[in-house]
């Protein structure tokens, strides 16, 4: 069996996944790398302890083998050299520990080989909305100002062609090899040229309507679809209408945040839709026809008599409709209205069809009056 415990060099458990190895790995390499302990042996020492349990526990092959038995550290076979042999680092295990440091010493590492495409800025336009409007879509004209290519120089900058040279630090390429020295020996990265700014041309006279920059600001107006169902504070893309990229990049993207009015009349959960329906006194005791608004317009519905207030009726797929067709639902809560300022007239024919009605007619009252003598018994 295996001499040396990995897993308690690295300080996790034998179960640990492999993204944990790779975690405390990377964090105790930091804590002793050699650079920041400089002529502390006991320093390099853990280092170098460090960087051997991680090349067999955190490869998933050779974790295996160790937790079989199959390897013995203490034999110095290969596969236990970080740094050389057969058993070195694989291609994964030297990518992880040049970005640690990369992270650590500011080289930019992987992070520089992938430098970001010269892509034009995002301009952010906001769109005000009725409440109909962003359920139903609707079309809009929006006007904005953009950075666009020089029509005069086509973007480049320059006066003329003539006035364009190549750059003789990168040779047009507009990248240049940098060189780091690290404890694993060279490292070659390319990073864009500080000279052109990644253009590979120098310009010697400039354009004299863009002043060099190869662009200018655009006053533009688009029309806008916008489609049914969008809500307060989502941002939708139009993509490529943003600003121009100096060069041959790509155009930014427009970003459109809607901005929609509350309405007074509905109340909006995701694609469901709230509303409270008054409705009279003798329409919820007798039946009766109601008006229910809806995004399509309003519709009758057929009340049952009795309906006590407070009660809620769904009516499915009438509610926001999406992009997909699917629909929510429509959720109308009766609201009975009692009247005010009857007169004394109508006050005794209330009075005589409450002594006209039976106790079947308010069983929840008879049921709370009951609960209520139960309550008070003994």
């Amino acid at each position: 069996m295996p001499t040396k415990d990995y897993y308690k060099t690295l300080g996790v458990d034998k179960t640990a996944s492999q993204d944990e190895i790779k975690s405390a790995y990377r964090r105790l390499a930091k804590q002793y790398h050699p650079d920041l302990h400089p002529g502390d042996n006991a320093a390099a020492e853990k280092f170098k302890e460090i960087n051997e349990a991680y090349s067999v526990v955190g490869d998933p092959d050779k974790r295996g083998k160790y937790d079989r038995g199959e390897m013995d550290p203490a034999s110095g076979g290969a596969g236990f050299n970080p740094f050389g042999g057969a058993g070195g680092f694989t291609a994964t295990g030297f990518d992880d520990i040049f970005d640690m440091f990369s992270d650590a010493f500011g080289f930019g590492g992987r992070s520089r080989r992938n430098a970001a495409a010269n892509v034009g800025s995002d301009i952010t336009c906001r769109i005000d909305l009725t409440f109909m409007e962003s359920i139903l879509g609707c079309t809009k004209n929006i006007t904005y100002t953009r950075l666009e290519k020089c029509p005069t120089c086509n973007g480049s900058g320059a006066k003329d062609s003539a006035h364009v040279k190549i750059c003789d630090k990168c040779s047009g390429t507009g990248q240049v090899r940098y060189v780091q020295q690290t404890l694993l020996g060279q490292h070659v990265t390319v990073g864009v040229c500080d000279k052109c700014g990644g253009t590979g041309r120098i310009i010697t006279d400039y354009c004299r309507a863009c002043g060099g920059k190869g662009l200018v600001s655009k006053t533009r107006t688009v029309t806008v679809t916008i489609p049914a169902g969008v809500e307060h504070g989502e941002v939708r893309q139009l993509s490529g209408e943003g600003n121009a990229a100096r060069g041959n990049g790509r155009n930014g993207n427009v970003l459109l945040e809607f901005s929609v009015r509350p309405s007074t009349v509905f109340r909006r959960e995701g694609y469901n839709l709230y509303v409270d329906v008054p409705v009279s006194f003798m329409t919820a005791a007798c039946g009766g026809q109601i008006e229910i608004p809806a995004p399509e317009g309003v519709f009758i519905h057929n009340l049952a008599e009795g309906t006590p207030n407070g009660e809620t009726l769904r009516f499915r797929g009438r509610g926001v409709r999406s992009q997909r067709g699917a629909a929510g639902d429509l959720y109308a809560t009766v609201n009975v209205e009692v009247p005010r300022g009857i007169s004394r007239t109508q006050k005794k024919a209330l009075e005589q069809f409450e002594n006209d009605c039976t106790i079947k007619n308010y069983s929840k009252r008879k049921q709370f009056m009951d609960e209520i003598a139960k309550l008070y018994k003994n």
